[in-house]
């Protein structure tokens, strides 16, 4: 970790909502009157790194002070703890990103399946409610403050939750999110076929922040390969995994897509990004998809591969990848058919070759998260200290996945 980055690390930031009554006149209209509110941390630390996450317990009335009182459940998004998360996250340009999220590409998205015939009971709703935002107190555009929230519901007052990240999504669960993500994925595509000159508008969303090409620290890269060299199945790979590991690959996130499979992918879809309410007999019957600050236009495969990687069960990923991918492909289309899209620039060859692209993209990615993916807070392994992510200590957990996940890389020929 250099100087700098030490310093911003430990530039701590005192984030507070304020004037939550202003923000949720936009959504109520003018007589509503925020009576009180609460705040109070949504997550554990290290379940969140790229903002702060607030769980707002508020108290209204939308009819004036004389009316009836009601409770309302929120959660703020707020800008992270340190400053070294904010200038690594950009969090101006995500911040603004995630709201076009909200108030541009996912209305767009329910009223082309409006348009395209779906019941209303059936339109896609993979978001959470949405509240507001604002980017500062003084509500231009051009200005960006520790006061930049965005509102949402509280999923977890209607039994949504995140599966335990330190043991993996299962088959039923994965199988479910697969399928929303072919649909999300799907209605992009269609969008672009069916309004190219909106998609447009909605591609210019979904740019890059500017990539750091620098190359990866090169005691961290050294921890890494030490812990690999221990598996005798490796060694005789480890000049390709050297290379994939000291190599980012900046251009593939942000170059133009092979067409026709270009569309809005989320980037940073893992476990603790996907919340699912469950039936009474645990089965999955809804999921929403949360944290849109890094949605790009690119191979959408890249979101498949890295949800299976980073965040199924071992035994899904031993056994079931190949059958999750196959349901992928089927309900990609499917999905297309409903919206009267032409699936024959679609073919199964065509998708094979994008997924095998994206893979090979994914490798650096997905050894990147295992440090977050197995951070242990019960172990008071403090994540939201920024260092944690730069220290060149892996614990045996995380040791044991890098391990995993290169065996399955290799056997793929994915590196």
């Amino acid at each position: 970790m250099t100087d700098e980055v030490a310093k911003l690390c430990h530039e701590k930031i005192d984030v507070v909502l304020r004037d939550l009554d202003a923000l949720l006149r936009k959504k109520f209209g003018d007589d509503l009157v925020v009576d009180s509110f609460t705040t109070s941390s949504l997550v554990p630390p290290g379940e969140n790194y790229g903002s702060s996450m607030f769980k707002v317990e508020a108290i209204i009335r939308r009819g004036g002070p004389g009316s009836e009182q009601e409770k309302l459940s929120l959660v703020a998004k707020m800008v992270p703890p340190t400053e070294f998360q904010k200038k690594m996250f950009d969090s101006p340009f995500t911040f603004r990103k995630e709201i076009s999220m909200f108030k541009v590409i996912g209305p767009a998205y329910q009223a082309l399946e409006r348009e395209s015939g779906i019941p209303e009971s059936e339109v896609f709703d993979i978001l959470p409610n949405f509240y507001g935002a604002r980017l500062s107190l003084n509500e231009t555009e051009d200005t960006f403050d520790h006061d930049a929230v965005i509102l949402m519901e509280n999923l977890k007052m209607k039994n949504y939750a995140c599966l335990d990240r330190m043991v993996g999504v299962d088959l039923a669960h994965s199988k479910f999110l697969v399928e929303a993500l072919a649909r999300f994925h799907a209605l992009g595509v269609a969008m672009k076929l069916k309004k190219p000159d909106l998609f447009k508008v909605l591609k210019e969303r979904a740019k890059s922040v500017e990539c750091d090409e620098e190359m990866p620290d090169e005691d961290e890269t050294e921890s890494v390969l030490a812990i690999l060299k221990k598996t005798s199945l490796l060694v005789p790979h480890l000049d390709r995994i050297e290379k994939a590991l000291r190599t980012f690959d900046t251009e593939a996130w942000t170059k133009e897509p092979d067409e026709p499979w270009g569309t809005i992918a989320h980037t940073d879809l893992w476990v603790n990004n996907v919340m699912f309410r469950d039936d009474a007999d645990g089965n999955p019957e809804d999921v929403k998809f949360v944290d849109f600050q890094n949605y790009l236009y690119l191979n959408p495969m890249m979101d498949l591969v890295f949800f299976i990687v980073s965040s199924c069960e071992k035994n899904v990923q031993d056994i079931h990848m190949g059958e999750l991918v196959d349901f992928y492909y089927e309900k990609f289309v499917s999905h297309l058919v409903r919206l009267e899209c032409d699936v024959a620039l679609f073919s199964r060859e065509s998708f094979d070759e994008q997924f095998e692209a994206a893979a090979k993209v994914e490798y650096p990615h997905c050894m990147f998260m295992t440090r977050v993916v197995n951070a242990d807070t019960r172990k008071d392994l403090n994540m939201s200290s920024p260092e944690q992510l730069f220290s060149n200590e892996i614990t045996d957990e995380c040791g044991k996945r890098m391990t995993e996940i290169t065996i399955q890389f290799v056997g793929k020929n994915w590196l």
